[in-house]
């Protein structure tokens, strides 16, 4: 797979291989931990929701649930796109 950061992030080879590698791995981590967090997070508001649109139907657990659902969803989706999106900015905003 090819690497989405390739060209949109700033260049610190001045400071040498090791450091330039360290911060590259430090930053996918960093990304992947969120991004499991944020599905991990969708997956729990998705059975919050469906058992509070259950029988019992109590419809403020349902909204909550809900707005929790999407809000997770919508992070995840950001996070996923964040290379296309910092790549936007840095064309708009760049030289």
């Amino acid at each position: 797979m090819q690497n989405p950061l390739d060209g949109i992030v700033p260049d610190f080879a001045i400071f040498g291989a090791e450091f330039t590698e360290l911060w590259q791995k430090l930053m996918a981590g960093l990304w992947g931990l969120a991004l499991i967090a944020c599905a991990a997070f969708l997956i729990i508001s998705l059975a919050q929701l469906s058992a509070a649109g259950g029988s019992n139907g109590n419809p403020m657990e349902y909204k909550n649930a809900r707005t929790k659902a999407l809000w997770a969803g919508l992070g995840l989706g950001l996070l996923a796109a964040v290379a296309v999106i910092v790549g936007a900015i840095l064309a708009i905003f760049g030289n």
